[in-house]
């Protein structure tokens, strides 16, 4: 009996003269893309070395062991190694149901009011939830939750539509479609940021932020749902809002200006660094400047090629935070601007590999995702050597693969995983000819 191959039809064969086949067109086979691999390990086994380097004091003292971080997010990294191969080879299809993207959303939101009540603030904001004596930092989860809850959602209103269903009755469709495409998924999402603010967690927000509004720009909804749905949404804001401001008793006004005391010093602090602030009154201090003072000193001692692996002087309790926020300091210090440009050069292939991954996905699903994982490790990343160099404020924003952080590079390889499971499933096969 002969085997019927799927995906053939009577053009995927040539004939000769005589009437026996010439040649085959056949789909290629599914492969994941090798060259995101490649990069995330390059980037995993660089940035658990500079670690070591950059965490080896801090490690001694506190811990007594110097391998102590590093070993710590090995852990995690293989974690999520092991959780990134099981997500390549599950079928897309499966990710793609409502009632997981529903559960998804559902648990982000509960993650942020869970930290917004029960977190531990530390330096001002509410980020970590303790389980025990480990600690686990919500917001990871909910940057990759949020991606996926656009791409399922978009999903979802996309098979809706070719059903047939979803048609307006009472209401123009236009108005109807406006509702559907921007103002119920953004009211969604800015309640889940809105949580977030609260903490408050700035550095997450603006991320976030960031990163849905490139989703949305890569769900090809319309001009006219954009504006209309867009007006109702701001309309929305505005008026609850307002109305939330007004209603709100002045002990809770003031106690929320407190809150967001921390983000106007830091915006204080790049005022002073850029010596842009002429109001004597509101410079920052020493003591506030100090940790952008010493990542400046930092990366400008390094000069071109560094002052070698494991020889830098500010990783002595002079640069605060040396192994998380403030590590590309530390690399660019040891390895000067050679070693500084290579973890950026890192970042720009692996941007540059999703997009492409995300150019050749066969789903408005898997598109969303690819581009929205490959955004937020690629802002995340600029994000924090901005501040590092001082082009940005102070966020507290990590350096995905190299900070330390053992929840926020498991999410992080939940992410790679989601690229590389669309790469292999999830993209439009080329067909490969096959002579005879």
């Amino acid at each position: 009996m002969r085997r019927k191959l799927k995906g053939l039809t009577s053009d995927s064969f040539a004939y000769r003269e005589d009437g026996k086949i010439e040649s085959l067109d056949v789909y290629a086979p599914l492969r994941v893309n090798l060259g995101i691999v490649i990069i995330v390990i390059l980037m995993m086994a660089f940035g658990s070395v500079m670690l070591f380097s950059a965490s080896m004091p801090k490690a001694y003292t506190s811990q007594g062991n110097a391998m102590y971080y590093v070993i710590h997010q090995g852990s995690f990294l293989l974690m999520g190694f092991a959780a990134a191969l099981i997500i390549t080879f599950i079928p897309l299809k499966i990710f793609d149901k409502w009632p997981i993207t529903l559960l998804v959303y559902l648990a982000a939101v509960g993650m942020a009011l869970l930290t917004l009540t029960m977190g531990k603030v530390i330096n001002g904001s509410r980020r970590w939830i303790y389980i025990g004596s480990v600690s686990v930092q919500p917001s990871e989860f909910i940057k990759v939750a949020i991606v996926y809850s656009i791409a399922g959602y978009r999903s979802f209103i996309q098979r809706m539509r070719k059903k047939g269903k979803l048609r307006a009755r009472k209401l123009s469709q236009a108005t109807l479609d406006a509702l559907l495409d921007i103002t119920l998924p953004g009211v969604l999402v800015l309640f889940c940021l809105l949580i977030v603010l609260m903490q408050p967690h700035m550095s997450c927000f603006l991320i976030l932020s960031a990163i849905s509004a490139i989703c949305f720009l890569c769900c090809g909804i319309s001009i006219r749902s954009w504006l209309r749905g867009g007006a109702i949404l701001l309309a929305i804001c505005i008026f609850a809002g307002g109305v939330g401001y007004l209603l709100m008793p002045a002990d809770k006004k003031e106690k929320i200006e407190k809150n967001f005391a921390h983000v106007v010093t830091r915006l204080n602090i790049f005022a002073t660094m850029k010596n842009e602030d002429e109001e004597e009154e509101k410079k920052a201090d020493e003591d506030e400047t100090y940790q952008s003072q010493q990542s400046i000193i930092a990366i400008g001692s390094g000069g071109m090629t560094g002052v070698g692996f494991g020889n830098s002087r500010q990783k002595y309790m002079y640069l605060p935070e040396a192994h998380n926020d403030y590590v590309y300091s530390i690399i660019c210090e040891e390895l000067g601007f050679v070693g500084g440009l290579v973890v950026m050069l890192l970042f720009w292939a692996f941007a540059i590999a999703g997009i492409l991954v995300s150019w050749q996905a066969d789903s408005l699903f898997t598109r969303v995702l690819t581009a929205g994982y490959t955004t937020l490790l690629t802002l995340q990343a600029f994000l924090n050597i901005g501040v590092a160099i001082g082009a940005i404020p102070p966020t507290g924003i990590t350096l995905p693969f190299f900070s330390y952080g053992g929840t926020a590079n498991f999410f992080f390889m939940i992410a790679v995983g989601m690229i590389l499971s669309v790469s292999k499933n999830g993209r439009k096969r080329k067909t490969v000819k096959l002579v005879v």
